[in-house]
């Protein structure tokens, strides 16, 4: 009896020092294998379409890997090159350009504390330390990044191909009862879509718009513009309108009169009704999560796991609040 009891134990310190030894081998690459899983299941319904006609499944899950090199990766590397080089094009722009023409439009009595020139400046150089600060992350050397996205495909390959079956016998190793399993994996999936197509999504299509806006009209920059827009629109009680509608009145002030009207009309009735339009139908049946939850998500994801945790962040944090939701469930019964 004794030697069963000292055999139970030394069973359960091995397991925990071979845990400590797993956890330490695979934090170096964690981030990587995080970003596949969320990819993976963000672009599994694509995957299913390509697999109704398309029977190997994993035939199908290196097709959906192929594409998404082509149509997401490829030109996400262009992307953040651009990114990067406008956004030290923009700070130079505003340390050299002449406010003196707005200032006059701010009231007397405010003058003397209120400088368009010293405002703008300090905003833009708060943004260019975030985006200088938080690119390496992306960028990093050459060798990491193709170790990460060595990682990041190879384990998408497995998770599209044998999805089913992972969260089947996750499903079965679950200590609860099989009606509260089933619904735990059928809550982190509507919570794990509502973040992903409620928010994430739905922030790259409003600064993908106001980019894009900004290229029609001329204004210098647009790709920083639009990225600095796809980042406020991700944050609750921030937006979009903290560019568009600046930048607008700047053009009204400078005399671009058209620019100036067409820019304040298509923030009004384009970025800002995605929120109140394209938002809910990408939810749909998928659970909304609490703005709390993505603000909160977002600016202590940043800090963790850098410029991944505006996406990991709020994953993490409502994935959390299942869990807790759910075992507290089968404790009490």
């Amino acid at each position: 009896m004794k030697e069963s009891r000292v055999a139970k134990y030394f069973l359960v310190a091995l397991l925990l020092v071979f845990l400590y030894l797993a956890v330490l081998t695979v934090m170096p690459v964690i981030k990587s294998i995080i970003l596949a899983l969320v990819l993976s299941f963000a672009f599994y319904p694509f995957y299913k379409l390509i697999n109704r006609y398309v029977k190997s499944k994993g035939f199908s899950a290196a097709i959906m890997i192929i594409l998404i090199i082509l149509l997401i990766i490829i030109p996400g590397a262009l992307i953040v090159n651009s990114l990067i080089k406008q956004t030290y094009s923009t700070y130079t722009l505003v340390q050299n350009f002449d406010f003196s023409s707005l200032n006059r439009f701010v009231p007397d009595f405010l003058s003397e504390t209120v400088d368009a020139n010293i405002y703008i400046e300090d905003v833009i150089f708060k943004v260019r330390n975030f985006i200088i600060n938080y690119t390496p992350d992306l960028i990093g050397s050459i060798a990491e990044i193709m170790l990460g996205l060595f990682i990041m495909f190879f384990v998408m390959f497995y998770a599209f191909r044998d999805g089913d079956k992972w969260v089947s016998e996750i499903g079965k190793k679950l200590p609860m009862k099989r009606e509260y399993t089933s619904k735990l994996l059928s809550n982190t999936e509507k919570v794990t879509g509502g973040v992903l197509y409620g928010y994430v999504l739905t922030a790259v299509i409003q600064g993908f718009l106001g980019g894009l806006i900004f290229f029609i009209l001329g204004i210098s920059n647009p790709i920083f513009w639009g990225f600095v827009m796809a980042i406020l629109a991700a944050i609750p009680f921030l937006g979009t309108p903290i560019i568009w509608v600046p930048a607008s009145l700047i053009e009204l002030f400078t005399g671009h009169y058209v620019k100036g009207i067409i820019l304040l009309i298509f923030g009004f009735f384009i970025l800002i009704n995605i929120d109140n339009i394209i938002r809910p139908k990408l939810i749909g049946s998928r659970a909304k999560v609490h703005p709390a939850i993505i603000l909160i998500g977002v600016i202590g994801g940043l800090g963790v796991f850098g410029f991944t945790g505006i996406i990991l962040g709020p994953l993490i944090l409502t994935l959390l609040i299942v869990i807790v939701k759910f075992f507290a469930l089968e404790f009490e019964h």
